[in-house]
């Protein structure tokens, strides 16, 4: 967790460091490679090694989840916002308009809500205790493989170029999408009831 919140930052705070203007274009991207890392946490978010241990307390397991997921998704957010700042700061103040923090901020909640349906999935896949096997290398190579695919510029659009506006909504789209479907793999499985022997 601490790495998460470490290398984002000094990610951020490098140009600063170095008196370095930074123009729009090359302040997004280093957002963009700090939302990364920030989301890289989160895949660690939903393990819970004792599973069988944990199913017996009076809380159901949705519940449980979902505190696990606001203890690390919120000082993420955290994280990424300070990294926003610290960019914005590196930049010249009359660029600083360009940089469009709430675009940026919907793919990075994107690419969480991404890690967190892989992490449901491997939860699935694991009986309900390591999410991360699947989450941790599919935090990390899902974008990778978005940005070296061919519609890389349609979906790390220049921002404000011709491109922007319509990545939004697919950046939108995505995130509802694994919204919902994360919804229904956090939902408790139902369990069998044990028959019930009946004597006269």
């Amino acid at each position: 967790m601490a790495l998460g919140t470490a290398t984002p930052l000094a990610v951020a705070v490098l140009p600063l460091a170095l008196s370095t203007h930074l123009a729009p274009g090359d302040a997004a991207l280093l957002l963009r490679v700090a939302a990364v890392l920030c989301v890289f946490p989160v895949a660690f978010a939903l393990d819970d090694p004792a599973a069988d241990t944990t199913a017996t307390v009076p809380f159901p397991a949705t519940v449980r989840r979902l505190l696990r997921l606001a203890l690390v998704c919120v000082p993420s957010a955290m994280t990424w916002t300070t990294c926003a700042l610290l960019l914005r700061a590196a930049m010249h103040p009359y660029d600083r308009i360009a940089l469009p923090l709430p675009g940026l901020a919907l793919e990075a909640a994107a690419l969480a809500t991404a890690t967190i349906l892989l992490s449901a999935l491997g939860l699935r896949r694991s009986g309900g205790e390591r999410g991360s096997a699947l989450a941790a290398p599919g935090s990390v190579l899902l974008p990778l493989a978005l940005a070296l695919s061919p519609a890389r510029e349609q979906l790390f659009a220049v921002p404000y170029g011709e491109s922007w506006h319509a990545s939004r909504w697919l950046w939108a789209s995505a995130l509802t999408v694994a919204a919902g479907l994360t919804a229904v793999l956090l939902q408790e499985r139902p369990r069998l009831n044990s028959p019930v022997s009946v004597t006269t």
